[in-house]
């Protein structure tokens, strides 16, 4: 792949390529995301003016970050990256196309109530729009709910839909993501069901189009109980399920499957990522608050401290942390670890004596 403004195919050689582990760094989130996350990572901001500043810096700290493209080959990025530059005026896009890293753009919004995709009839003329930048990849979600089945078989239909615009536009291609909530009482049977159908039919929806050899790449949830079931995790189990959704979906065993981990904490994540690389051998990763918590609190430690090379460290070390799960060199105490002590461990796991 070349270093700068990668084209279509070479985007889809990028990520069809087997022989290196696909991990996309997940920063696409909205303003109001932003500033959920920003509460939530501990990180205080007064007023929009703050806020701003402080989005800008992680941004720039996040796609700058040295040998990004050694842990991650994607970058899923929101729309206001592609108005932002550095500290040398160099475009945010452009950095992260110099460090080989694929820019993913993200369309779409979601009814609130039945967590479905909205701005489909835009979706074509927004598909021109990321092609002018020069992205020819592009995330779009829907979201399917426990317990509301009637709109299941819609949410399938919605990124058929969105396969067939990235066809007709013929230079960019679709992470489809279907993403299954993990707020709710089902059981990890259950949760396999639905998980089956939805992908049973979008599968089936893309073979039996006119368009079904145009490329595409799955970004889903890991099959889990219910946060609100009294079954817990056991990722062994899930890996199981994911296996048998994978062959009663139909989904080709060379597609790219990236996982997200959908309010999981950073911990179970990465298990449960270890667990489907053991059953599936194109899995990769496609973490937000998993791979941005960390590099964020590194950043701003305390108030009126900004630590930018503190927080590439972290994020460094969180997609290391990615790679050993993929390995099956990955544990749980690794995310008590700084970010010395992590690539020391790998490099003893790796070569070991």
């Amino acid at each position: 792949m070349s270093p700068q403004s990668p084209n279509f195919q070479e985007s889809v050689d990028h990520f069809n390529d087997n022989t290196i582990q696909q991990h996309f760094l997940a920063m696409d989130q909205s303003r109001g995301t932003h500033q959920k996350h920003f509460a939530q990572f501990g990180i205080p901001f007064t007023g929009d003016e703050d806020f701003d500043t402080k989005s800008a810096v992680v941004r720039e700290m996040l796609v700058s970050a040295p040998s990004l493209g050694e842990v991650f080959t994607g970058a899923i990025v929101h729309d206001d990256l592609f108005d932002l530059t550095d500290s040398r005026g160099v475009p945010l896009q452009k950095v992260l196309e110099e460090q080989g890293v694929i820019v993913i753009g993200k369309k779409l919004g979601l009814n609130d109530i039945t967590g479905l995709a909205t701005g489909l009839d835009e979706l074509p003329g927004e598909l021109d729009k990321l092609v002018q930048l020069g992205v020819h990849m592009i995330k779009t979600r829907t979201t399917i709910k426990f317990g509301m089945p009637e709109f299941a078989e819609e949410a399938a239909r919605q990124m058929v839909r969105v396969h067939e615009a990235t066809a007709k536009n013929g230079d960019i291609a679709a992470i489809l993501e279907p993403e299954f909530l993990i707020k709710n009482e089902g059981n990890l049977q259950q949760n396999e069901q639905i998980m089956t159908d939805v992908l049973r039919r979008m599968i089936k929806g893309i073979d039996n189009s006119e368009f079904r050899n145009h490329p595409f790449f799955i970004k889903t949830s890991f099959p889990t109980p219910g946060t609100k079931s009294s079954e817990s995790i056991n990722p062994e189990a899930s890996a199981e399920a994911f296996e048998r959704i994978c062959k009663n979906a139909g989904i080709p065993k060379e597609l790219l499957i990236v996982f997200l981990s959908g309010g999981h904490s950073s911990a179970t994540s990465r298990s449960l990522l270890q667990t489907m690389a053991q059953v599936r051998v194109n899995a990769g990763s496609s973490f937000s608050r998993a791979n941005l918590e960390r590099p964020y609190q590194a950043t701003f430690p305390r108030e009126g401290v900004i630590d930018v090379p503190a927080g590439q460290r972290q994020l460094y070390a969180e997609g290391v942390k990615n790679q050993l799960a993929i390995e099956g060199l990955y544990y749980t105490g690794l995310e008590d670890a700084t970010p010395e002590q992590i690539l020391d461990e790998a490099n003893r796991m790796r070569n070991p004596q």
